[in-house]
């Protein structure tokens, strides 16, 4: 349901007894109905922005001054303020990373089709501290084994999926 339908009472409210009161309108009701479908076409469902979710993992250097460095850094006040900016500039909704030990699992949600190498592109060049913040992070990561060296966080493939007692995987 989109989430300016809660609206449409109001307009009602607005646009009928008020209205009606003020002027001598001698269709009330077509302006009624083609506001209503104005305002209701544009709340549909279809103009919302739909979101996918990218899952990735990566593993921590195994040294306990870097693991605190990396959760600090990564808590609201450590982050930086041109991370906030790149992932609006990017369109991305949420990023939720996880820590167990070492292993880091990160997930991602942005605008469903999107092509990454665009979202990337767009990302990066927001700030040149985006870059700044990449290289640092790069520095308290490992890829996983038999990955290239050069790619710290690895996409993750979806095994099991239930929802709503449904099966979907």
């Amino acid at each position: 349901m989109p989430y300016c339908i809660w609206l449409i009472p109001l307009i009602f409210n607005l646009f009928v007894n008020r209205l009606m009161s003020y002027t001598n309108m001698r269709y009330p009701s077509m302006l009624v109905s083609c506001l209503l479908m104005i305002f209701i076409l544009g709340c549909s469902p279809e103009s919302e922005t739909r979101y996918s979710q990218l899952v990735m993992t990566t593993s921590l250097v195994d040294d306990p001054a870097i693991i605190r460095m990396y959760d600090s850094l990564h808590s609201k006040q450590g982050v930086w303020p041109a991370l906030e900016k790149a992932n609006k500039a990017a369109g991305i909704k949420s990023v939720r990373i996880w820590r167990a030990g070492t292993r880091l699992m990160m997930i991602i949600e942005v605008p469903e089709n999107a092509d990454m190498a665009r979202l990337d592109s767009l990302y990066v060049s927001v700030d040149p501290k985006v870059k700044e913040w990449g290289a640092m992070m790069s520095n308290f990561q490992r890829s996983l084994p038999g990955v290239d060296t050069t790619q710290k966080w690895t996409s993750m493939d979806i095994i099991h999926h239930y929802e709503d007692g449904v099966y979907l995987k």
